[in-house]
């Protein structure tokens, strides 16, 4: 009896399944967390970026005035959830809570603010975040340098416009610390001033809450560098959504107007069209000659229209076939017609030209010297060695494509940014970029020592965005002074 009952016993045992712990590290593992992943994406009460099923636009209802949603699905629903659960295993959390304060800003999460202030605060090696805000009794102006695109009628492009502006806020300044409970020790951030938000771009960016709740931001702001310096287990290498939103950087500019369209179809209409109504305007002693005019506008106003149609066209088969209508066209004389077929064709070669210019860097190679220099620059850990990286992006620009040049430009900046935000906690504050080369040109001993220095100055991608143009002259003066000195 009791070897049968032991047996039964056994075979219960047996049934019975394991526990498996959710994770990353075995498969089963990562089975249990892709089921509960699953069971919460189905879920209406967590953030949209998490979910199985997203709303999205399908039409405007004109009886009710509004939009009207339908569902679509999420193909990143589960694995964000996948991520979350993993995020929350690691702090300890509640995965509601990661979920609720995670954000997702052109592909990379971030922390709502008061996700770390509750983090710091709980974590049990800290007395409760304060801040002290300071100033605030007088208005400063601070100077920034701003790109506007502007149409340029000439080249009929938008080109970037380098402009200096200045904005007037509030001398305000923020520190946030705390007391260390192991040794008493008061810990605070840096400070965090208008005037940084200003010279950083937070201030002035289009819908700013910089501009609307500043002391709001200040705290925000220097909550997250006291995280990111003394408790940084907690984010977990994430800065905050506000910081994201205001590290975007926006490099597309503007299309140029177009007033009329340049398909082809429009092409010759659009010449006929706008010479008419050109010589529709006249006075009543010309009503007899206008009649003759409208009805056949001459072959240089004609010739005229249509050099205007091609310079706005930039397809080389489009430009193929704007020719028929050119030689088609009655009122063009053969002179005219000969000059612009060149003008078309002349047109079509550059294109091409161009086009086999971009085409001969292989995108291969391009990614992998992109990658090489983007490793270089993040593991750039001081200005130094980052400002040593820049001479040997613009070396390798023929190898790269303009994309990913464009790109590794902007994580250059970006890299610089946070760098510079490290040497703040330094002892010794770090000179502004004009100081720095004024201060290396005054040590220069020869006239090549001084041009090795411009050189370095005009590879840089961060100093040639962040000098201005007072800044250039100041060092152009230092550089006449030294080399008038260097000469005797």
């Amino acid at each position: 009896m009791t070897s049968q009952m032991m047996t039964t016993e056994q075979l219960r045992t047996q049934r019975k399944p394991d526990d498996v712990e959710a994770s990353f590290n075995t498969y089963r593992g990562f089975q249990a967390m892709s089921h509960m992943a699953e069971s919460l994406a189905n879920s209406t009460i967590i953030p949209e970026a998490f979910r199985n099923t997203i709303m999205v636009k399908d039409r405007y209802d004109n009886n009710a005035k509004k939009w009207l949603y339908k569902p679509e699905h999420n193909p990143n629903g589960v694995s964000n959830c996948i991520i979350a659960l993993n995020m929350a295993q690691r702090l300890g959390a509640d995965p509601m809570m990661i979920m609720q304060n995670l954000y997702l800003v052109d592909g990379r999460p971030s922390w709502s603010s008061q996700f770390i202030i509750a983090a710091i605060n709980s974590c049990g090696r800290y007395s409760p975040l304060r801040f002290d805000i300071t100033g605030g009794d007088e208005e400063m102006e601070i100077p920034y340098a701003v790109t506007e695109w502007e149409y340029n009628k000439e080249t009929r492009k938008r080109e970037p416009v380098d402009s200096n502006k200045v904005a007037r806020v509030k001398n305000l300044k923020c520190v946030a610390w705390v007391i260390e409970k192991a040794t008493g020790e008061r810990l605070e951030s840096s400070p965090i001033t208008m005037e940084l938000a200003v010279k950083e771009g937070w201030f002035q960016k289009n819908g700013s809450k910089w501009q609307t709740m500043p002391e709001q931001m200040l705290r925000y702001r220097a909550a997250s560098f006291f995280g990111r310096i003394y408790a940084p287990d907690l984010l977990m290498g994430l800065r905050t959504h506000e910081e994201e939103l205001d590290s975007i950087i926006d490099i597309t500019p503007e299309p140029a107007p177009q007033d009329e369209p340049t398909t082809l179809a429009n092409i010759q209409k659009n010449v006929v069209k706008n010479v008419a109504t050109n010589d529709q305007i006249s006075t009543s002693n010309d009503v007899e000659e206008k009649n003759v005019s409208a009805k056949k506008p001459t072959s240089t106003e004609v010739r005229k229209e249509y050099l205007d149609r091609i310079a706005q066209i930039g397809n080389a088969k489009d430009l193929e076939t704007v020719i028929p209508f050119i030689n088609g066209n009655e009122i063009l004389t053969d002179a005219h017609k000969t000059y612009l077929v060149n003008a078309v064709t002349n047109k079509i070669e550059d294109l091409n030209k161009s086009k086999s210019t971009n085409e001969t860097v292989d995108p291969n190679r391009s990614a992998q010297v992109k990658g090489g220099l983007a490793m270089m620059i993040n593991e750039a850990k001081t200005l130094p060695e980052l400002e040593a990286v820049a001479p040997k992006v613009t070396e390798n620009k023929a190898k790269l494509t303009p994309e990913d040049h464009q790109e590794l430009l902007v994580k250059y900046s970006e890299r610089k940014v946070i760098v510079a935000q490290v040497d703040i906690f330094d002892s010794q504050p770090e000179q502004k970029p004009v100081e720095k080369a004024i201060a290396r040109i005054m040590k220069c001993q020869t006239q090549d020592e001084i041009n090795q220095v411009w050189a370095e100055i005009e590879s840089d991608p961060y100093l040639s965005r962040s000098l201005t143009e007072e800044d250039k002259k100041a060092i152009e003066s230092a550089a006449d002074q030294r080399e008038a000195e260097i000469t005797g």
